[in-house]
């Protein structure tokens, strides 16, 4: 099981941490059930993607299977299968995401890989490859929610492709386009 993504960026920013993700190279949804069995708590399974979500009040964990993702289209939702935990980082959506810890290990220490520590200590914000925003156009949004957030910046590559690719924005659903302009409404 690994700490991933948004909770190891933001301790190492010392920042407080909004929510818990946990890749686990398993079957997380079943892990997840026992967990929401044991505590009490609610459990929203999404077997398609292999992900669940325990909650109570206001506290959230996410429980994610290590996965491998291919997009068929743009703005697609994506075709998942299981993988290790370096396939679930490569499909992260930019470069300071892609921190985890492995929580075996007595002191967990981020595992390094995509320039993620690189570009936390220079405040970038990169993509992972040139067809990221076509892939999940909701990234164009996520990347202006983080670089606010962080005050970071955009690479300046990063910059260039979603310039590039913000018509690919009409690509998304409706409900999917609400979740990510909801989440930055949240913002400070």
């Amino acid at each position: 099981v690994y700490l991933e993504a948004g909770p190891v960026r933001d301790v190492l920013l010392e920042a407080s941490i909004n929510d818990l993700d946990f890749v686990l190279e398993g079957d997380a949804p079943n892990l997840a059930s026992g967990f929401a069995r044991e505590l009490g708590w609610d459990l929203v399974v999404h077997d398609r993607f292999g992900t669940a979500t325990v909650s109570h009040d206001h506290c959230h964990i996410d429980l994610v299977t290590a996965r491998h993702e291919v997009y068929a289209a743009p703005g697609a939702l994506p075709e998942v299968s299981p993988g290790t935990i370096y396939d679930d980082l490569a499909r992260c959506d930019f470069s300071i995401n892609t921190l985890a810890m492995a929580l075996s290990q007595p002191l967990p220490q981020p595992l390094v890989g995509n320039h993620g520590m690189e570009d936390l200590g220079r405040s970038l914000i990169r993509t992972l490859h040139p067809l990221s925003f076509s892939d999940d156009p909701t990234r164009i949004l996520r990347a202006v929610r983080y670089e606010q957030r962080l005050n970071f910046r955009l690479e300046d590559d990063t910059e260039l492709m979603l310039r590039r690719d913000l018509a690919m924005l009409d690509t998304i659903s409706g409900d999917r386009l609400r979740k990510e302009l909801h989440l930055m409404l949240k913002e400070e």
